[in-house]
């Protein structure tokens, strides 16, 4: 298969849907100038590409009552890996795992109601992961 290049157009429909991805094809056809049935024909191209892997909201998790966010950034035995992994693919709490190179290769963000409930919550749980060089940092603000 030859491999994609996107077009102007595809990578504009990318930034509208990254900045709002609930946007309707009428609207993203509005804002493009183009005709709406070529914008959707373009956004079905891109999921079947798998350029669009999904669409999630952009929640204020205070307003339900979980006004803590958190990093928390360490390493993981290499026996561990698969079994953290698939560990924190199941905790709702944990909204983020990152994979890094460097001295500490991954990041997870956690919310919670508060700040102690999550450092508890880490503190008791994931050394079961083979986890160690743990640091754990509260999220101020996320700016747009």
């Amino acid at each position: 298969m030859k491999k994609f290049e996107p077009d102007k157009l595809d990578m504009q429909i990318l930034e509208i849907l990254e900045d709002n991805c609930s946007k309707t094809y009428r609207e993203i056809a509005q804002i493009t100038g183009k005709d709406l049935w070529m914008v959707r024909d373009r956004i079905v191209m891109l999921k079947k590409r798998g350029v669009i892997k999904g669409c999630k909201g952009d929640i204020d998790f205070s307003a339900v009552g979980l006004n803590c966010r958190a990093l928390v950034m360490f390493n993981v035995s290499e026996d561990k890996i698969d079994d953290f992994i698939a560990f924190a693919r199941s905790v709702n709490e944990f909204k983020r795992l990152i994979i890094v190179t460097g001295e500490r290769r991954f990041f997870l963000e956690i919310i919670g109601e508060n700040c102690n409930s999550i450092r508890e919550f880490a503190r008791k749980t994931l050394p079961k992961y083979g986890i160690y060089d743990l640091v754990f940092e509260v999220v101020l603000d996320i700016p747009k």
